[in-house]
């Protein structure tokens, strides 16, 4: 086996760079679902109250809402394409709307109670 490597890698060397790099590319990929699985499967980050801080997409994986169920009811517009999306958080949202995050959190507990509710 580590003949065959040696020979591999001195034979082939931009094949085997890119194999290095395809591996590497995947690990990163790999060990970012992993943590983002773990750290929205655990029950203290589910359905959170929604804080100053955070953003649509957070919140949208906290209570497992689609992005754009999220944007109808927070009523804000879809998220734009990646590269022109505006840094909005959820203290801009409620400064917009003239209310309170636990206001807001209220609705969104709701709505996304009657969302999960449609679909069972």
């Amino acid at each position: 086996m580590l003949s065959a490597l040696k020979y591999f890698v001195s034979k082939q060397p931009l094949a085997f760079g890119i194999c290095v790099l395809a591996l590497g590319t995947m690990l990163v990929f790999a060990v970012n679902f992993a943590l983002t699985f773990v750290y929205f499967h655990d029950p203290e980050h589910r359905n959170q109250a929604l804080e100053g801080w955070m953003r649509p997409r957070y919140v949208a994986m906290s209570y497992h809402l689609p992005p754009g169920v999220l944007a109808n009811i927070l009523e804000i517009a879809p998220p734009p394409e990646r590269k022109a999306r505006e840094r909005l958080t959820m203290a801009d949202v409620a400064a917009q709307q003239g209310v309170t995050l636990e206001e807001l959190t209220a609705r969104l507990t709701l709505a996304a109670a009657a969302f999960h509710g449609d679909r069972k």
